[in-house]
Formats: structure tokens, sequence, C-alpha cells
């Protein structure tokens, strides 16, 4: 196993030192105002311009968490902790507002900000690593929020949500 998955498999901590138990269980003013720890919970091929340490997901990366049902897991309770911040409740592959919707920090729904950028990591990573129909579940709900409620232009997030999961180039088929 790699570093990235000994830390979604709960094994290792990451390069702040926090396990990913721990960042399940913070807050949401804790998930708001932190920008270092996302691209942990959702890794990607490319570098993060947020994060220097983050890691990159490789194909190998993402064939094994695709393969592994507890890395799976993994992500999805990483995408419930997410959705906490937004209001937003997962029930298997789809998603809907929750009781709290828009969440604790209302202004995602305003013009494009870090949030529509962390929307489209976990849409991307979770395509790449075998989760495509959560993906598509997700990308739906943003898709009819981004229609009736968003309180600014959101094109340009709306064409990196639609694109988030096509491979990088170079990764093989299938990956």
């Amino acid at each position: 196993m790699t570093h990235l998955t000994s830390f979604l498999a709960g094994e290792e901590p990451d390069t702040a030192g926090r396990m990913i138990g721990d960042i399940w269980r913070k807050p949401e003013t804790w998930l708001e105002s932190r920008h270092d720890f996302i691209q942990w919970l959702f890794p990607l091929p490319e570098p993060s311009g947020a994060n220097l340490d983050a890691p990159l997901l490789t194909p190998d990366d993402a064939a094994r968490i695709a393969a592994s049902v507890a890395l799976r897991q993994a992500l999805l309770t990483s995408t419930d902790t997410m959705m906490r911040l937004y209001g937003i409740r997962r029930v298997g592959d789809m998603f809907s507002r929750g009781e709290g919707f828009p969440g604790p920090f209302s202004d995602w729904l305003g013009p494009i900000d870090h949030n529509h950028l962390r929307f489209t990591r976990m849409l991307r990573c979770l395509a790449l690593c075998g989760l495509g129909d959560t993906a598509q579940g997700l990308r739906g709900l943003l898709f009819n929020i981004a229609a009736t409620e968003a309180l600014g232009a959101w094109s340009t997030a709306l064409r990196y949500w639609r694109d988030a999961g096509l491979a990088p180039p170079g990764w093989p088929v299938g990956a």
C-alpha cells in the first residue's frame, strides 16, 4: 500500500499528522476554514495549488481503491463528512437537500469559490476511483441546485463538474 491508500485505510496519518477518522469527526467550522485536508480525502492525479504536501492519485492507487470495499467506503464516509458542510444528504448513490440545506455556511450558493472547487475535486476523485454512480448522483444534485438556487454565475463550475470524471491523458483505459 502507498501512503495515500494507508491514510484512506486509517492506518497512517496525513503529512500534518491527522488520521482520516479524526478529520471525519471535525466540526463544520473546521472543515470550512481549513484547506489542507481535502486533498487527502479526495486525491487527484494533478498537484494541488493549495497543499504542496498533497498526495497524487496514481492509476495504481485508483485501481486499488476501486477494488477495495473498505477504501471505497472511506471515500463515501469522506463524502458524507463534506456533505454535512453543505446540508446535503446521501443515500446510496443519490443526493438530496438535507434538513440543514444549504448548511451552516450558505456562501457556497453565491459566486464560484473554493467550495465549488471542492465539489469538483470530490466528483473527479469519486469517478476515477470506481464510484462513478456516486459522482453522477452528486453531479445531478449540483446541477439542480445551480438551476434553482445559485446566487451567482456558476457556468465555470458547471463545466468543471461536467468534465470531472474524465481520466487524465496517459491513464490506462478503465483505470
